[in-house]
């Protein structure tokens, strides 16, 4: 069986599991917070502090500036009149006051034309004395070691009243008065602040060798970008990411010179306290863990406690013990509760369980009129409901049944009486269908043989119908005959009409000839003679062709009695022909009619043989009907028996 966790171990678990993820989470929400915090306070903070940086950079190089500018307005510098003596007493006078490692005059070419302390003899090679013929105005050069130590020259043109350059006024100062200003810069513990030139090249730090060896901003942070921005003029801030930590850098240029001030401050140095703050937070959040987990071991142990004894008697409960009770556990919560309504549950099952025993007991000893007379609740209602509708229906099922086994019983006697009548009546329909079945067959005899006859004159029929068929064809050539006739005599009687039509026309023409001969007197004799030939011929012509226009009338009349006559005799063929295809359809309807009662006598002689097999069966089946109607009497009077003994509700 796999090993249950207790519920005390899974609330210790769970608890522990939330208490840890909310800790995380805060640390890492706090954690976040402050170093976002940190980089947004500096990133705002931080340019304005560069910003007044450069300006007290640029305070201090205008106050070297200055000092330099009061020198060249004096008036023996200015004036191309005084000696040499005068103004390296001035330049002396001026030196012994301010901290110049070296102050003097150098013409236009450059060279020295009268200096103290050490001047350089020229001002070729550095980049302060081109600069001074570019702009004509105070000038501030790079740092510069080749003296030794590290220097910074401050330089400004000396013009005469016309604005010509006389001279070029150049005084070395020390560089620590660069050093105290970035020294002042302590934004943090291990910042830094850089003064760079246009080239990138370090120009101040508190760290000399860095400026000693003019070392490249690029170089130094690994960052060309930074340079480029830094050189071009630009204020602004950067971050720049390192293996061990990351650091902020804010740049802006130092008016007054070609410079820029670049401070970098590593993040570090304002997380301090902000990690302090975090590592306290842990610490708390790991007490008030341990805290809270001693807290909720003794908690779930009261729970597991309280929960074992009634887990205890559920599992007795699951495993059928329903008399024992239940122990109350008074820890005035749900527990409590618990173990309370697991008691009442208890008793009330084990109270309905054995009125439900009790019930089933009387009825598996035949006894139905019983009842659950106690109220129950809940599902168990539906329990007793149920019972009480099994009950009920058993009680009608078994009243059913024993009202059944009397009519069973009765009917069985009934059936047992039929039975026999059947048997009986099955043994004389046995006796009569044979006597049936031998009329049947010689009714079978004389219908075959009324069915050859009929076939015979079917026959004959055909043969009839086949010889009116040939005259009424012939009638009907006949007919055609006597109207074709009809026909040349309709066309003779035209043809008789025409020539009755010439005939007259020529004894019309010979009318006129003769009267045209009577006028031409002896001349015209002989054609009057033709014309009384012709005449004559003209008056035979027409009574010949009026004899033959009656013969041909007559002829017609004739013609035409004969087609009439033709035509009835073909009508008579036609419904001889009628009448002897009707005999025909008649015939071979009385043939089929034979022939369907020849077939229904051979079928019902097959039906009437198999009813007398089945009468046979029939007469088998009732003697066995007759003996099971018997057995039956027998189970039906056992069953009324059986029945009687239940003990059944009376309704």
């Amino acid at each position: 069986m796999k090993a249950r966790r207790s519920i005390s171990g899974k609330i210790l678990i769970t608890t522990i599991f939330i208490v840890m993820l909310l800790a995380v989470v805060l640390v890492s929400l706090m954690s976040r917070s402050m170093t976002s915090l940190t980089d947004t306070i500096l990133s705002n903070v931080l340019p304005s502090m560069t910003k007044t940086a450069s300006q007290s950079v640029e305070g201090n190089i205008h106050v070297l500036a200055d000092r330099i500018i009061m020198i060249s307005d004096n008036e023996m510098i200015t004036n191309d009149k005084s000696t040499e003596k005068q103004k390296f007493e001035v330049l002396e006078n001026a030196a012994s006051g301010i901290e110049f490692t070296w102050l003097g005059l150098y013409d236009t070419e450059g060279a020295l034309s009268v200096g103290v302390n050490s001047c350089p003899q020229s001002l070729q090679e550095r980049k302060l004395f081109s600069l001074l013929q570019e702009t004509e105005n105070v000038v501030v050069d790079d740092v510069d070691a080749s003296s030794g130590q590290l220097e910074l020259a401050v330089g400004k043109p000396v013009l005469d009243g016309e604005g010509e350059v006389l001279y070029y006024l150049v005084g070395s100062y020390k560089y620590d008065v660069l050093n105290d200003v970035l020294n002042s810069i302590n934004v943090s513990a291990n910042g830094e602040s850089f003064i760079v030139n246009s080239d990138g090249k370090v120009m101040g730090n508190r760290d000399t060798e860095l400026v000693y060896n003019q070392i490249d901003l690029a170089e130094y942070t690994g960052s060309e970008e930074l340079e480029k921005k830094v050189v071009s003029g630009e204020s602004g801030v950067m971050s720049l990411s390192y293996e061990k930590d990351s650091k902020l850098i804010s740049y802006v240029p130092i008016n007054g010179a070609n410079w820029y001030l670049v401070i970098i401050v590593p993040c570090n140095d304002f997380m301090g306290p902000a990690q302090d703050s975090i590592v306290v937070g842990i610490i708390l959040t790991v007490l008030m863990l341990v805290l809270a987990v001693l807290i909720i071991v003794g908690f779930s142990s009261r729970i597991r406690k309280s929960l074992k004894t009634v887990t205890g008697r559920i599992e007795l409960l699951e495993k059928g013990d329903l008399k024992t009770p239940a122990d109350i556990v008074k820890t005035k919560d749900e527990t409590q509760v618990l173990s309370m309504a697991l008691n009442n549950t208890i008793s009330g099952i084990n109270g309905y369980i054995s009125q439900l025993s009790s019930v089933l007991s009387s009825i598996s000893e035949g006894n139905f009129d019983v009842s659950i007379e106690e109220e129950f609740q809940g599902d168990f209602i539906q329990i007793k409901d149920a019972l009480e509708k099994i009950i009920v229906s058993l009680n009608t099922m078994l009243r059913s049944v024993q009202e059944s086994s009397a009519e069973v019983l009765q009917t069985a006697k009934t059936v047992s009486e039929s039975a026999s009548m059947v048997h009986d009546g099955s043994t004389e329909q046995s006796n009569s269908l044979m006597v049936l079945t031998e009329e049947t067959r010689a009714i079978e005899e004389n219908i075959r043989e009324v069915n050859d006859n009929t076939r015979h004159a079917g026959e004959l029929m055909e043969k009839a119908k086949e010889s009116l068929s040939t005259g009424d064809e012939n009638m009907k050539n006949l007919l055609n005959a006597m109207e074709d006739i009809h026909e040349n005599a309709v066309e003779i009687n035209k043809i008789n009409k025409l020539l009755e039509d010439i005939a007259q026309q020529t004894n019309i023409l010979a009318l006129n000839a003769s009267v045209e001969a009577s006028r031409a007197g002896e001349m015209g004799k002989g054609f009057a003679v033709v014309a009384a030939e012709v005449r004559s011929l003209a008056a035979q012509s027409t009574e010949s062709a009026q004899h033959a226009s009656e013969v041909i009338t007559n002829s017609q009349y004739a013609i035409q009695h004969g087609v009439r006559y033709a035509k009835q005799a073909a009508e008579s063929f036609e419904e001889i022909e009628n009448v002897s295809n009707e005999i025909s359809k008649i015939t071979e309807r009385l043939g089929e009619a034979v022939a369907v009662q020849k077939d229904s006598l051979e079928n019902m002689t097959d039906q009437i043989e198999q009813i007398n097999e089945f009468a046979q069966k029939n007469l088998d089946a009732s003697y066995e009907s007759t003996t099971a109607s018997q057995r039956l009497n027998k189970q039906a009077e056992k069953l009324q028996s059986v029945s009687g003994r239940f003990q059944l509700r009376r309704f």
